[in-house]
């Protein structure tokens, strides 16, 4: 719309006033011309609102003070308002009807940034405050005072233009995948074994991946072939998941009949492969694809999730990904698995979680039964939890009363407020919609953690431009910190090994979910470089890449090709580029969890929280005078490996 001549006259005209401002006034107005559109006005409009609007001084810093106030006010209103049209959907409330998917659909937050342009507070931002790339942030960050940093996001906050159908029409997009992972449920006493058996006695709906997951996770509780037979069944179905071949009638029949696995059959007939899990991804990205061009910085939703919302670039997490996946000290932990499974490690034993709880015996489900019989007194623990985990009793009270639970839909999340005023929701799934099994409770102290973040990041911070963490993974972070300490809140003794357990866990637990997040990761590279697929070429490439990750790093400690099962992750259909965020969270809550290995959490976890969404470079360096590595929690688990051979070696 502006052409160079108009461009030029602008910036010249300006600097005349300002001289001391040439650079930012080169910058800014640049950013103003490259998203002003025919309908905000002539270039003439163009010329007389930058030389009316460019500010310094005392009305420069007006301009931050106001938007700091009424931005909190704007955002937190609407998404309060979209948190009620979404609360069907999200919430177990019974059964989900048509009119409920609309209004989850109908996302009241979508039009806010068109809104700013057309009433050109959007450009008032950009006309006076430059945008930084990551790069430009991290070389200055030593010198960036608090206001620095919030004005930095204040700018990002119209990093884009995206036009509000497209907005919606993404909105749209992750409501109907969200909507189809949600139902993607498996009820397993309807699955049998490889020879035709029935094995499961249990009556549940395990939804994928989670529940299957977590249920192969408790059958280790009892080492013998019976629960082996279970664990390779639902690994099956894992499998399936992965490559389609779970018929779209065993997820979507009331009546379920029988369905095997291993023969691929339902109801004793050979099923139909499917690609549908995978047109969810490629409508995600297709959606993403429609925004690029709207963007100032990062035309490409990858670049964006990793420099503009991340802020560690795709290339830095790769490596530390790749630095634990190569860790020598993953062969010695898979034979170390081996002897206490007196069997050869199977695909399914990435998620082997016998070292945290190899000792517990007790009935985890009856105990949490039994203390949560509903979700009222879940909700009235929570301040006895904190208690627990060292909160002053005055913090405890102040957390509590502002988080409400509710009974999750799907696997359970937490999604926190916008304005001070409103509340965290902790959202947990039920048995029956009535009381908690141990998979419940264990999710739901994971979301308290970020629920208290949540909590913290917007109460208490300086400027509520700042509100929040620097990305998802410091909020994974602390959410893993919490879920680390569920067996403590329920009373149960852990084994004296428990310090050489948990760096074992933590390294295991991050190894298997890095190959995940690279699948993510490259997956989401493929498509942007292919641009044009469908949805079985999309199924194909996921399994393809899945089986060379697999084949790179996990079949040298397996022993077994061709796997595909790391593409099995629901957050890759429903949560674009999200998976990176849980390796990146394992690796900061170790750092955090060392760090307060001599401090208190519930001491300490304010003041952290308060940095807000700084880059994670600085808030590492200002919270626990860390960097972002990996090399510590390889260094602790071959530590904690040896001392623990040490010491069975002296039991016995």
């Amino acid at each position: 719309m502006i052409n160079a001549k108009t461009l030029n006259k602008t910036i010249n005209e300006i600097i005349k006033k300002y001289p001391d401002e040439k650079e930012r006034i080169k910058k800014c107005v640049s950013q103003v011309s490259k998203l002003w559109n025919k309908e905000d006005g002539s270039e003439e409009e163009f010329y007389r609102f930058c030389l009316d609007n460019f500010k310094t001084g005392k009305n420069l810093d007006l301009i931050f003070e106001r938007f700091n106030e009424n931005y909190e006010y704007i955002k937190g209103y609407l998404v309060a308002l979209q948190l009620r049209l979404r609360m069907n959907l999200d919430e177990d409330r019974g059964e989900l009807a048509e009119i409920d998917k609309y209004f989850a659909n109908l996302n009241p937050m979508v039009h806010l940034n068109e809104d700013m342009f057309k009433n050109r507070i959007a450009f008032l931002i950009l006309l006076n405050y430059p945008l930084k790339t990551l790069s430009e942030t991290i070389k200055e960050m030593d010198i960036y005072s608090r206001k620095n940093w919030a004005t930095n996001r204040m700018a990002q906050k119209f990093v884009s233009r995206v036009p509000s159908s497209i907005g919606q029409m993404i909105t749209n997009t992750y409501s109907k995948c969200a909507e189809y992972v949600y139902s993607y449920n498996i009820e397993i006493d309807k699955v049998v074994d490889k020879n035709n058996k029935k094995i499961f006695n249990e009556k549940l709906k395990l939804i994928s991946h989670w529940g299957l997951r977590d249920q192969i996770k408790i059958y280790y509780s009892k080492n013998d072939e019976e629960n082996l037979n279970k664990q390779r069944t639902i690994y099956k179905v894992m499998e399936n998941v992965v490559s389609g071949n779970v018929c779209e009638e065993f997820i979507n029949e009331k009546e379920k009949k029988d369905y095997n696995p291993f023969e691929l059959t339902y109801n004793g007939k050979k099923i139909k492969e499917t690609s549908k899990r995978y047109s969810n991804l490629l409508n995600i990205f297709r959606a993403h694809r429609e925004e690029d061009k709207y963007f100032l910085l990062y035309p490409n939703y990858v670049d964006r999730v990793f420099n503009l919302g991340r802020e560690i670039p795709f290339e830095e997490t790769e490596k530390l990904l790749k630095e634990i996946l190569n860790a020598d000290v993953s062969e010695e932990i898979a034979r170390h698995i081996e002897s206490r499974l007196k069997r050869k490690l199977e695909p399914f034993d990435i998620w082997y979680n016998g070292f945290r709880d190899n000792s517990v015996k007790a009935d985890l489900d009856g105990i949490v039964k039994k203390k949560f019989p509903d979700m009222d007194s879940f909700q009235k623990s929570i301040k006895d939890i904190l208690i627990n985990l060292d909160f002053a009793e005055n913090e405890a009270v102040y957390l509590s009363e502002k988080i409400e639970v509710d009974p999750a839909r799907g696997a359970g999340h937490a999604w926190g407020p916008e304005m001070r005023g409103e509340k965290a929701h902790l959202r947990t799934r039920l048995i029956d919609s009535k009381y908690m099994n141990w998979q419940g409770f264990n999710t739901a102290m994971h979301e308290l953690g970020h629920c208290v973040e949540q909590i913290y990041t917007l109460y208490d911070v300086d400027y509520n431009l700042l509100s929040g963490v620097p990305n998802t993974a410091f909020t994974e972070a602390f959410a893993f910190v919490f879920q680390n300490k569920s067996l403590d809140i329920l009373g149960i003794k852990k084994d004296e090994n428990e310090k050489y357990f948990n760096a074992i866990q933590t390294f295991w637990d991050t190894r298997e979910i890095s190959g995940v997040a690279l699948v993510d990761m490259y997956i989401w590279k493929w498509m942007y470089e292919k641009q044009k697929f469908n949805e079985k070429e999309l199924r194909d490439k996921v399994v393809e890449i899945a089986k060379d990750i697999w084949n790179k790093y996990y079949y040298p400690v397996f022993k077994v090709k061709d796997i595909a099962i790391l593409g099995v992750y629901s957050h890759m259909i429903y949560h674009g580029l999200y998976l990176p965020d849980y390796p990146l969270g394992h690796i900061i809550a170790y750092q955090i969890e060392n760090y307060f290995n001599d401090k208190s959490i519930g001491r300490e976890m304010k003041r952290i929280c308060q940095l807000g969404s700084i880059t994670p470079k600085k808030w590492l360096k200002e919270a626990i005078d860390k960097t972002l590595e990996v090399k510590t929690l390889i260094d602790e688990t071959n530590k904690s490996l040896n001392l623990l051979k040490s010491n069975i070696r002296e039991e016995i």
